[in-house]
């Protein structure tokens, strides 16, 4: 049942991220414009699968065209300050639907409810099929064995936002331009490579009109593309603040178009060679009071962020609360794993064994659940001297679930009765003086701490043990939760005779789940943490959870 384990090595590869531009044209016939005032560009057309050409990655084509004297619809529509600065009506918040700082990659259109078809999903285009070469940079470094919605999520978790630098040349077109979009209802076949006609419409004329909340050092043109590919756009105006701009259909001239949809997007043009840097940070359904509340202040990023010139001037979302942050390693005095590694969780409670705070992998009940898949394979010993995890700095593995059932991984607090007799049952401490615990983890699904004692044969129903929910999250996250919030089906929690703290997920049949514990301490009043800064996903050769 329980499976030690011991050190694990790899190397990664990392890779620059950037847009892919590949582009179709197409032939589709163009509706008239609604009205006269209407800015409709004709023979463009998206896609939202990315296909990676040489040294590039973590995007997907369009097909766009561009005319230098198009008429940009005119607009009077509100611009909405963020609302920890602005005295105005509150938000319908109940109108967001996305927010980068929520770590989620795509738009919720309500469109695609079972993402069968990958609407929402955020897809980059260029000039390059009318002759340009205009593309954007991204200031993180993408990694090829990631899936592209992976490399998106950390960019976004960057960036606060989908972000980039935008280099602008127009070579033989007559103008230059690039941007970066999502479908409103997805493609038809998400698996096909940039497929030229695949792009689903929507009716999303009830949501009145779009708000964007975004910052940038040049104008913005937001464009419905509708109606077989025709575009309705509005410019929006620089902003190096992070402002929120409510657009109504109507002031977009597209009220009938709004019901045949295709995809909300965002870019810059010119007719010079030009740099430019956008991030797009919430976006939501029309309100006139706005739709999204974001917390943070627009910070620019230096030179040194990336390879090109392009990279200074990038700007992110950063957190506006207050107070110095307190870094993760501040709560993580029993496990450490941005320190030198440790080898067991230094509990403090020891039974003499010295076997308390060993990590193994479990499942609830050894009746086929699933397994537990680690970097390396497992050793039958308790290791001895720094064998541990340098790999992952943390405790890392691949839980594949056979049925439902728990999966994970965890340690002794006070060690095994016997280490000559095997594993169990393990001995109980009462924990009550750490007054709950600190987490820094990171995990692709809901992750449960459960509270266990061991019996002879094995933990018994986990389900009925003392636990808390540590929401998913493919950035490190450091949570604190005293014992209060530990919940269970009795009336009380008594941390008084617990022999084990375990890490585990509630799976379905056939399903995978990756987790990593970065750091562990008892219980603080700290909230304010800053970012570890390291990606705790990078796929090594069993796809684990890693640095």
């Amino acid at each position: 049942m329980f499976r030690k384990i011991l050190r694990l090595v790899t190397s990664v590869a990392m890779l620059c991220l950037v847009a892919c531009f590949d582009d179709n044209p197409s032939d589709a016939s163009i509706d008239s414009p609604e009205s006269s005032g209407t800015s409709v560009v004709s023979g463009e057309s998206s896609s939202s699968v990315a296909e990676s050409s040489s040294g590039d990655a973590g995007g997907s084509a369009a097909n766009v065209a561009s005319s230098s004297n198009e008429n940009v619809a005119a607009t009077s529509s509100s611009v909405i300050a963020n609302s920890s600065s602005s005295a105005k009506a509150p938000k319908n918040t109940a109108a967001c639907m996305w927010k980068g700082t929520d770590e989620y990659v795509p738009v919720k259109t309500g469109l695609d409810p079972d993402d069968k078809y990958g609407a929402g999903y955020w897809y980059n285009f260029g000039d390059s099929f009318k002759g340009g070469k205009s593309f954007i940079e991204f200031p993180i470094n993408d990694d090829d064995q990631l899936n592209e919605w992976e490399n998106i999520v950390r960019l976004i978790g960057e960036c606060g936002g989908y972000c980039g630098a935008f280099v602008l040349d127009r070579g033989s077109a007559n103008e230059a331009y690039a941007g970066f979009g999502f479908n409103v209802a997805g493609v038809e076949d998400p698996m096909k490579s940039n497929p030229i006609d695949g792009v689903r419409e929507g009716d999303i004329s009830d949501w009145g009109g779009v708000c964007v909340t975004y910052a940038a050092d040049q104008d913005v043109y937001l464009e419905l593309e509708a109606d077989s590919a025709a575009l309705y756009e509005v410019k929006l105006d620089k902003s190096i603040d992070f402002v929120e701009k409510c657009v109504t259909w109507n002031e977009l001239n597209a009220v009938e178009s709004s019901k045949h949809a295709r995809s909300i997007r965002l870019k810059m043009k010119s007719t010079e060679k030009m740099t430019g840097h956008l991030t797009v940070s919430a976006i939501g359904k029309y309100d006139a009071n706005g739709a999204c509340e974001i917390d943070g202040h627009a910070e620019v990023l230096p030179k040194d962020n990336g390879p090109a010139a392009a990279y200074e001037g990038i700007i992110v979302l950063r957190s506006s609360s207050s107070g110095q942050c307190t870094e993760p390693k501040e709560v993580s005095e029993m496990w450490n794993g941005f320190a030198s590694p440790l080898t067991t969780v230094e509990t403090g409670l020891d039974n003499g064994t010295e076997t308390s705070g060993y990590w193994f992998s479990f499942d609830d009940d050894m009746s086929g659940v699933g397994s537990v898949k680690l970097p390396q394979p497992l050793g039958i010993e308790y290791p001895t001297g720094d064998e541990i995890y340098d790999y992952c700095m943390g405790a890392c593995g691949e839980l594949q679930f056979a049925k439902e059932g728990y999966l994970g991984i965890g340690f002794h607090v006070a060690g095994v009765v016997d280490p000559l007799d095997g594993d169990l049952p393990a001995a109980k401490a009462n924990i009550s003086s750490w007054g709950g615990l600190c987490v820094t983890y990171a995990s692709d699904t809901d992750l449960e701490v459960i509270l266990a004692y061991t019996q002879e044969g094995g933990f018994g129903n986990l389900s009925r043990m003392p636990k808390m929910t540590l929401p998913k999250s493919i950035k490190l996250k450091t949570v604190c939760a005293d014992w209060d919030n530990f919940m269970t089906v009795f009336s009380e929690v008594s941390t008084t005779f617990m022999t084990s703290i375990l890490f585990a997920v509630q799976g379905e049949a056939n399903t995978k789940s990756r987790i990593n514990i970065r750091g562990l301490g008892k219980y603080s009043e700290k909230t304010n943490f800053c970012s570890p800064g390291d990606d705790p996903f990078v796929s090594g050769k069993l796809g684990l959870v890693i640095k």
